[in-house]
């Protein structure tokens, strides 16, 4: 018997903002002489991302740095494209779950959970603001545990952090439906006993959930 619901984030509930990128150009353009357009702001934020991502990736951002490492990347742009403006500004008007926006039925889904009583969960390779990344965009109140990489200090696919997910939960693994976009961390959950499921959200194909409205089917 399923009794706990287990999501990644980007790729399952998350993913990329729409419309976004001209905005921040905009912002950033008021404060950068001759200006910063959508496609300079991204050449120059590609490679600079890149490091930061390889550090969360290394869990290099455990809890209590993590406002220096966004305002470490923020002064590194900043430099980059010759602006004025100033990294805590960027940080604070432009945290990067800005960047990110629920998928389509995403919050019908986390709902509809809670009415059915399920212990719902996430658990997400990032930084230890997972939490405040789903209150954002209102979903945190519709999620009972956070588990972030940097926080708890195992990064998918380590079945250690897997194990540590079921303990906290008090829960034996086979009774954790996990939904995950990558192939290896869907791998190594059921090897821990989890019932995981690979997410691929609009591509349908043979055992991939393509849509989230099969989660519930999954659970009935």
């Amino acid at each position: 018997m399923i009794r706990a619901v287990l999501f990644d984030r980007d790729g399952v509930l998350m993913r990329p903002a729409r419309g976004v990128w001209p905005q921040f150009a905009e912002w950033l353009s008021r404060c950068t002489p001759g200006g910063v357009t959508p496609e300079r702001l991204l050449r120059t934020i590609e490679p600079i991302w890149e490091r930061y991502a390889l550090e969360i990736r290394r869990l290099h951002v455990p809890p209590g740095t993590e406002d220096e490492f966004w305002t470490k990347m923020a002064a590194e742009i900043v430099r980059a494209l010759d602006s004025r403006c100033h990294p805590h500004d960027l940080v604070w008007s432009w945290p990067y779950y800005r960047f990110i926006e629920p998928v389509v039925g995403a919050r019908a889904l986390l709902e509809w959970l809670k009415l059915r009583e399920y212990v719902v969960a996430v658990y997400s390779n990032t930084t230890p603001s997972l939490r405040e990344s789903l209150a954002y965009h209102g979903l945190a109140d519709f999620v009972d545990h956070f588990f972030a990489s940097n926080t708890i200090g195992f990064l998918k696919p380590d079945g250690r952090g897997y194990r540590l997910v079921a303990e906290t939960l008090g829960l034996r693994p086979e009774e954790i439906a996990y939904f995950d976009d990558y192939e290896d961390n869907v791998r190594f959950a059921r090897r821990e006993g989890y019932r995981a499921y690979l997410v691929r959200l609009g591509q349908p194909g043979p055992e991939v959930v393509h849509d989230l409205d099969l989660i519930y089917d999954i659970l009935e």
